[in-house]
């Protein structure tokens, strides 16, 4: 079977992991993210094939997880030996990664 765009973005995203992304924010990512097909037909067309630009998505994504982890910067829990700020470096991090990687377009006239 197939793995559909939107279980790809939660996959990149860590999205159940903390700080986590809700079923909805994927959705809103992965409606952001719409491209022009491989024919070059638009997203709104109704001829449009379902297109992503899903390393766009994952760095927005992350970006989201990065703001949420920001204003953390102790160990959480206590005794635990997770430093939130490491957190926040990290969703930085992955969101750079993913915004190397974005498709690149060019509309011409």
């Amino acid at each position: 079977m197939p793995e559909t765009p939107k279980n790809k973005l939660k996959r990149m995203t860590a999205w159940d992991i903390e700080p986590v992304l809700t079923d909805g924010e994927i959705d809103e990512l992965l409606a952001q993210a719409c491209i022009a097909d491989s024919a070059g037909v638009a997203p709104i067309s109704e001829e449009w094939t379902p297109t992503y630009d899903l390393n766009a998505a994952a760095a927005a994504g992350w970006l989201t997880k990065a703001a949420r982890a920001a204003s953390l910067v102790e160990v959480d829990p206590p005794g635990s030996g997770i430093v939130t700020a490491k957190v926040f470096e990290n969703c930085r991090a992955m969101a750079k990664d993913y915004r190397t990687k974005r498709s690149r377009t060019i509309t011409t006239t």
